[in-house]
């Protein structure tokens, strides 16, 4: 067995780990403790997009056994970056492109991919049918589409995914009825909806997830009373609204 082969053995264990590792994971990304690299500017991460290494580069250095993954933070990324990618690249399992601009082409290549287990696209509007590919990558556990111009038909597709743990969507498109879209992916361990007019029955259809162990809803739809029967019903669940605590709840992070 080479030494790559093992390195990337002893990756795949990791991201494999029980349920409370995801939800670290998505803690990580929504702004508990300490501002997280999904909230924080980009230019926090690099001081300009010329101190990055391209996305070819990458996928280079990736094939060359150097990485597991692709991340860029400030350099756009578009549908003819990600036609390179092939199903042999078994190597790449985390992709996060935060500075757009990838479409439905792109994340058909996406689905190429065998092994992905990360997959953040900001600034990339995708479409329902760009939700459909992305349904195909069975491996996928953590999925960030922050800016999707999909609609609730769309994360219906979704309940594909039998290993996703934490999803975190917006988009202008997705309406109150995207609650009962979510709720069908019963493998969710982790929500986070940006923007998404959740309203009280929505927060009950979320809320019925099997294994939900935490729920971030920002500008949503949702009553006082329909948060008081979360917090009178859920009282284990870790809530954030609007990027914060509520102030009837007082549990310690994990």
């Amino acid at each position: 067995m080479t030494e790559h082969l093992r390195n990337r053995r002893w990756r795949r264990a990791i991201v494999t780990l029980p349920a409370f590792f995801p939800l670290l994971l998505l803690l990580s990304a929504s702004g508990c403790r300490r501002p997280s690299p999904e909230q924080t500017s980009t230019a926090s991460v690099d001081e300009s997009a010329t101190s990055e290494i391209g996305f070819a580069e990458q996928l280079s250095g990736g094939r060359s056994g150097q990485a597991d993954r692709i991340k860029l933070s400030q350099t756009s990324v578009d549908d003819s970056d990600l036609s390179a990618v092939e199903p042999s690249d078994e190597w790449l399992e985390v992709i996060q492109l935060d500075a757009g601009a990838v479409t439905d082409a792109g994340a058909e290549a996406i689905a190429r991919l065998p092994s992905v287990v990360h997959l953040r696209l900001r600034l990339s509007p995708l479409t329902d049918r760009g939700l459909k590919a992305i349904a195909g990558c069975q491996s996928i556990q953590i999925l960030n589409l922050p800016h999707c111009d999909a609609t609730a038909a769309g994360v219906g597709e979704l309940a594909a995914l039998s290993q996703l743990r934490n999803l975190r969507l917006g988009g202008t498109r997705l309406g109150a009825e995207t609650a009962g879209a979510v709720a069908t992916i019963e493998s969710l361990r982790n929500v986070h909806l940006i923007g998404v007019p959740i309203d009280d029955l929505g927060l009950r259809q979320i809320a019925s997830l099997p294994k939900l162990q935490s729920l971030y809803l920002d500008d949503s739809a949702v009553t006082q009373s329909g948060w008081d029967w979360l917090f009178e019903t859920h009282p284990n669940l870790h809530v954030h609204v609007n990027q914060k605590h509520p102030d009837r709840v007082k549990q310690p992070h994990p």
